[in-house]
C-alpha cells in the first residue's frame, strides 16, 4: 500500500459525496483521494482529487486506485462493484448494496473469489449511540428486548431525483427503508418467521413512496418498519422492553442535531448525549484498517446481502 494510506477513488458525485464523504476522506491520514469519477467531468474536479476522470471505466482501469467509493444510483452498483472487483480494489459501496438480494449474492461471491474486501456503507452504525443502545440492552436496562420500532421519511420534493426511477433501484424502501431494516437486524437478528407490509405507490413514476411492514420472529419480538418520501423529514428508533424502552431520536442522519438516546423506565427519562463525531471518517478509518490487514471491518461483505434479503421480503409482501 503507498505509504500506508488506502488510495481511493471515488465514482458518483452526488450531495453526500460532496458535502460528506469527500471531506471525511480529505480529514483522515489513512487515505487519500487519489481519484474521482463523473460523467461531467468538472463534477469530480470539484472534489480536487489527484485525477479527475469522464468515465466511471477510465477510473475502475487505474492500477494505482486501491480501493472504490461507489456512490451512483443504486441501479449501477451490482456492475460498477463487480468490475471494481476483478479489477482487484476494494469496494465500499453505499446503501443498499445492490437493488435485489440475487444482485449481492453475487457481489459477495466475487468479493470471496477476489480476496478483496466488499463492505456496504452504512455509516450511522459507527455513531456510538449505536453501541450504547446495544450495551443497555444487553445489560437488561428495559429488561428483556420485545419489540423495536423504526421510522425515516423525508418529503421528495425535486421530480428529476434519480429515487424516482424504478429501473436504477428507485422507492423508498431501497433509499431510507434499508437504514430501518439494518437497525432492525441489529438486535433481532436476520431472519424474521413472517413479514407483513404494505405500500402506497406513485402513480406516475411506479415506485414506492410509502411503505410499512410488521416483521415477526421466532423468539416471539416483533418490529414495525415505516419509511416514505410522502412525510417529514423524520426519523426515530425505539427498543421496547418488558421494563422500560430506549429511543433514539436521530438513529440514522446524526449530523443535523445533536442525536439524543433517552432511557425510559420506571416513570422516569435519562438522556444520554454524545459529543459530534465524523461517522463518515470512522467508517472509512475502518474499512481502510481492514484494507491494510487490521481489525474490523465493523460491517462484514455478506452484510448487504442479509439486508437486500429481509428487504426482498418486505417489498414481496408489500406488492403481494
Amino acid at each position: 500500500m503507498h505509504s500506508g494510506q488506502v488510495r481511493f477513488g471515488i465514482i458518483g458525485v452526488g450531495r453526500v459525496t460532496r458535502q460528506r464523504f469527500a471531506p471525511a476522506l480529505r480529514s483522515t491520514t489513512q487515505a487519500v483521494l487519489l481519484a474521482a469519477a463523473s460523467r461531467d467531468v468538472r463534477r469530480a474536479e470539484a472534489l480536487d482529487p489527484q485525477r479527475a476522470y469522464d468515465s466511471y471505466a477510465t477510473l475502475l482501469r487505474d492500477p494505482d486506485v486501491d480501493a472504490v467509493y461507489v456512490a451512483t444510483h443504486n441501479g449501477l452498483h451490482k456492475e460498477l462493484v463487480l468490475e471494481a472487483l476483478r479489477r482487484g480494489k476494494h469496494v465500499l459501496c453505499e446503501k443498499p448494496l445492490g437493488c435485489r438480494a440475487e444482485e449481492c449474492e453475487e457481489m459477495v461471491a466475487t468479493a470471496d473469489a477476489t480476496r478483496r474486501l466488499l463492505m456496504e456503507a452504512f455509516m450511522y452504525r459507527y455513531h456510538p449511540q449505536l453501541s450504547k443502545a446495544q450495551e443497555l440492552v444487553r445489560e437488561r436496562v428495559i429488561g428483556e428486548l420485545m419489540a423495536v420500532e423504526t421510522s425515516f421519511r423525508f418529503p421528495m420534493t425535486r421530480g428529476t431525483d434519480v429515487r424516482w426511477r424504478p429501473e436504477w433501484g428507485g422507492g423508498a424502501l431501497l433509499d431510507v427503508g434499508c437504514y430501518c431494516v439494518n437497525f432492525t437486524r441489529l438486535f433481532l437478528g436476520d431472519a424474521p418467521r413472517a413479514v407483513h407490509a404494505w405500500a402506497t405507490m406513485d402513480g406516475v413514476h411506479g415506485v414506492d413512496t410509502s411503505v410499512h411492514a410488521v416483521l415477526e420472529y421466532e423468539s416471539g419480538t416483533h418490529a414495525a418498519v415505516s419509511c416514505g418520501f410522502d412525510g417529514g423529514p423524520y426519523q426515530r428508533a425505539v427498543l421496547v422492553g418488558t421494563e422500560g424502552a430506549l429511543s433514539l431520536s436521530e438513529p440514522f442522519i446524526t449530523w443535523a442535531h445533536p442525536p439524543r438516546l433517552t432511557v425510559h423506565g420506571g416513570g422516569t427519562e435519562r438522556v444520554i448525549e454524545h459529543e459530534p463525531v465524523d461517522t463518515f471518517r470512522m467508517e472509512i478509518e475502518d474499512f481502510c484498517q481492514a484494507v491494510n490487514g487490521g481489525t474490523g471491518p465493523l460491517l462484514k461483505s455478506n452484510e448487504g446481502l442479509l439486508n437486500a434479503r429481509v428487504l426482498d421480503r418486505i417489498a414481496a409482501a408489500a406488492t403481494g
